[in-house]
């Protein structure tokens, strides 16, 4: 048995089986994989609002940025980290809307206006020279900010990320078709079932109580998601001239079957960012960075390895 199954055990007798407690067992965990990785929570405040984001104090001269996807938060990035035994420097932050930063219903989240915020966030943290990582959505904002300010990466790490589409994926379709969008009007057990099996390939066991939790936040998000959702197809769309015209290192990771963004449109970036390099990833869905961080770390590592030899 592992010892994050171990911990939850000993939480869930701790707290009983109230919805919520099955909150308070849920952070506890988050809050033990940030300790178990050498990570810190910290804020900083800036002109928007609060922007909360986790760092190692590992001193390297590699510094990792990490964004994340829609609904994600940046706890979504903590396991992969956890393969790199503190060999980086890494930053991750909640993007507005998301985690514990800022998430005012009033504040536009395009992607142009993430991107803004993000740029404004690494000003504020002085970061110059390092690798940017981003998912889904992340990896739009990722590649927006890069479009602006390219003198400040080393390189770009986009994983399954959206911002070019050849081919609509199951994802996109499913929402197309139905009455309420199941990518944040997630309230039931059904619901949930539905978005994992999308996002995953062979999505995990969930404890109940690690279930409950996660309802009852996406239920919870319902409201705001669905601005954050609205806002972020504003321009998601639109990034081929961005991509076109990079000229720093970028390696493109994609899930073999990914429903979320289809694989088509793998090649599509490959073919756009002069000089990318394009893994699949066999028997992953969209969330490579959950499904199998160690693959995750390996070929980011290789990409690294390529670029400071």
């Amino acid at each position: 048995m592992s010892i994050q199954k171990i911990i939850i055990i000993l939480l869930v007798g701790l707290f009983g089986f109230t919805t919520g407690s099955s909150k308070k067992v849920y952070e506890m965990v988050m809050v033990y994989e940030r300790y178990m990785t050498g990570l810190e929570k910290k804020s900083v405040t800036l002109n928007f609002g609060e922007i909360v984001y986790l760092e190692n104090d590992v001193k390297s001269d590699t510094t990792f940025v990490f964004v994340h996807g829609f609904g994600g938060n940046k706890d979504t990035w903590v396991r992969t980290i956890a393969e790199w035994d503190d060999r980086y420097h890494v930053i991750v932050l909640d993007m507005p809307g998301h985690g514990e930063s800022v998430s005012k219903k009033t504040l536009s989240y395009t992607i142009t206006d993430q991107a803004k915020r993000l740029h404004a966030f690494l000003e504020a943290k002085n970061l110059k020279d390092f690798y940017m990582f981003g998912h889904s959505m992340g990896g739009a904002i990722a590649l927006r900010y890069a479009g602006s300010h390219e003198e400040n990466l080393k390189a770009l790490v986009l994983i399954d990320p959206m911002g070019l589409e050849k081919t609509k994926s199951d994802g996109v379709k499913l929402v197309e078709r139905s009455a309420k969008n199941p990518l944040y009007d997630v309230c039931t057990e059904e619901r949930l079932k539905t978005l994992l099996n999308y996002s995953m390939y062979k999505p995990p066991y969930i404890p109940d109580m690690i279930k409950d939790a996660l309802l009852q936040e996406k239920c919870e998000r319902r409201d705001l998601e669905k601005v954050l959702y609205d806002d972020m197809y504003k321009d998601v769309c639109c990034l081929n001239d961005i991509a076109r015209n990079l000229h720093i290192p970028t390696l493109i990771l994609w899930g073999e079957k990914d429903r979320m963004t289809h694989i088509d449109n793998a090649t599509l970036f490959h073919d756009t960012i002069q000089g990318s390099e394009l893994i699949i990833l066999k028997e992953i869905g969209h969330v490579p960075l959950l499904e199998d961080p160690q693959q995750t770390a390996v070929v980011v590592d290789k990409f690294i390895n390529q670029i400071e030899k």
